[in-house]
């Protein structure tokens, strides 16, 4: 499937199958997915399925909480031996020795990869509006999150004024049906004061996420300023990153992405904020992390959504993927990992009919999936299904984007 394929305009129809995943807590069988002008109109019994119906599934089309579409020109190398940091200059010193066309390729590349494995909606973080521009054709639903950066100076520089201006520039974008605008101060610990709080003076209304506590090098320097992070960035704040987007007033409803080594007490300081972290599993095995504690956030009250992260750091840019691994490493149910890859991250999307869902008025956002083996006893239990769907990667047959097929 080409990232650069038309969808036609919305129209009305009727889909059947087997099962119909309307979300994580209710499952239907030998049922009928009817829309029109792209939302759902209804799940109702079906109609004389056919045999190859009956052995597929619809479901709602996933959500990609965390992507870097910019770096899907090739497939990642093995970690260098200079570790997270070195992983970094191999990356910018890669993305500095290819053309912009190259770019916008790899881009396209990501983007198809992600829809013919039944992701609809991308949350991405975007250098220098490369995706952005690359994927003006794509179907996917994508929110292209302007990403900022200025070294964390103790005083506004170039870098900051450079930075606010591309801000500007991006949260001037319209929304439409398929594209919008948000915010990626690049992390914690590489964005000024200044330019956070700025940043907090333009988001308004607009999704913003940034990476946050990932690994201990970063939460180090945040609260001592000591380590390999000091050489590279101004002086430390001496305060937690969840404390420095606080003051900024920038934390409330962020997307925070990895929190692998969050500080003592962050968590707790996190409640009732609305924060949603975002956990990349195949980008987590990548780099031989220990393990995500899931439940120290389900804990405190912090709902967790899976994203891919880049082809720079992941093997492949399936979501289906990124749920198996979850169920492997979390040991999360089928359910919560089938929540945390749609409806978790769909909060995010800044369209009201994008749930993650295929409830009444939701978009008519669809992958149909056929399952390896679908024994009986799961043919009339729903978390049997989704138990089945998230610890296999079943086959994609075809992904909808506002009831409009995307033509492989």
């Amino acid at each position: 499937m080409s990232s650069t394929d038309q969808v036609e305009d919305p129209y009305s129809g009727v889909l059947q199958a087997g099962a119909v995943v309307v979300c994580a807590s209710d499952v239907r069988f030998d049922a009928a997915v009817r829309f029109a002008d792209g939302r759902i109109e209804a799940i109702e019994p079906a109609d004389a399925l056919t045999s190859s119906e009956q052995q597929s599934v619809l479901a709602p089309g996933l959500v990609n909480a965390h992507a870097h579409l910019d770096l899907g020109a090739g497939p990642p190398s093995a970690p260098p031996a200079g570790g997270f940091l070195g992983w970094v200059a191999a990356v910018m010193s890669a993305r500095e020795e290819i053309t912009a066309a190259e770019v916008g390729a790899g881009a396209r590349l990501a983007a198809s990869r992600l829809l013919a494995t039944g992701t609809t909606t991308v949350l991405d973080i975007d250098a220098n509006d490369a995706a952005r521009e690359a994927l003006e054709a794509s179907p996917l639903r994508l929110v292209s999150m302007r990403e900022v950066i200025d070294g964390s100076p103790s005083t506004p520089n170039d870098r900051t004024d450079a930075a606010l201006g591309l801000a500007r520039e991006a949260v001037l974008r319209p929304t439409s049906e398929r594209r919008a605008p948000g915010l990626s101060p690049h992390g914690v610990h590489t964005v000024s004061d200044m330019l956070l709080a700025e940043l907090s003076r333009l988001a308004t209304g607009l999704p913003v996420v940034t990476h946050w506590a990932e690994t201990p090098e970063e939460t180090r320097w945040m609260l001592e300023g000591s380590g390999p992070f000091s050489a590279w960035l101004g002086p430390s704040p001496l305060i937690s990153g969840t404390e420095r987007l606080r003051r900024a007033e920038l934390l409330r409803g962020a997307l925070l992405v990895h929190g692998n080594c969050p500080a003592p007490g962050e968590l707790e300081a996190l409640a009732g904020y609305g924060v949603t972290v975002v956990h990349c599993p195949g980008s987590h095995r990548y780099f031989s992390r220990p393990a995500f504690r899931v439940q120290d956030f389900c804990s405190a009250g912090i709902p967790v959504a899976l994203g891919t992260d880049s082809a720079a750091s992941n093997e492949g840019l399936d979501m289906h993927r990124e749920m198996r691994l979850a169920r492997e490493t979390l040991g999360v149910s089928g359910a919560e990992a089938w929540r945390m890859a749609t409806e978790v991250g769909a909060r995010h999307a800044p369209w009201a009919h994008v749930t993650g869902q295929l409830g009444v008025g939701d978009a008519a956002d669809l992958q149909r999936l056929r399952p390896a083996a679908w024994p009986a006893e799961a043919r009339r239990d729903g978390e049997a299904l989704l138990d089945i769907l998230t610890a296999t990667e079943p086959a994609v047959e075809g992904v909808w984007v506002a009831g409009a097929r995307i033509e492989r």
